[in-house]
């Protein structure tokens, strides 16, 4: 009988151990998410500005000037 109240306590504590586990992953994807949105943003404006020193254009003024090129492309290729 004994033995069934050790297994069922360990059984127990080792249920709470993964309850306690799966909420700190959760807060951990949590922490991963906002970090990751972070990077994404800081990366952008390390682009910009990189872009800016050199003298380059930006990607948006990048897409811009590729869909300017390619209306012109279509309108020369209707003209002849």
């Amino acid at each position: 009988m004994a033995s069934k109240v050790v297994s069922v306590d360990m059984h127990s504590k080792h249920l709470e151990e993964i309850r306690s586990l799966k909420r700190e992953n959760e807060e951990l994807k949590t922490m991963n998410k906002e970090l990751m949105k972070r990077l994404e943003e800081l990366h952008g404006e390390y682009q910009e500005l990189r872009y800016y020193l050199k003298g380059m254009a930006s990607h948006g003024e990048v897409l811009a000037l590729r869909k300017k090129i390619l209306e012109l492309q279509n309108e020369l290729h209707f003209r002849r």
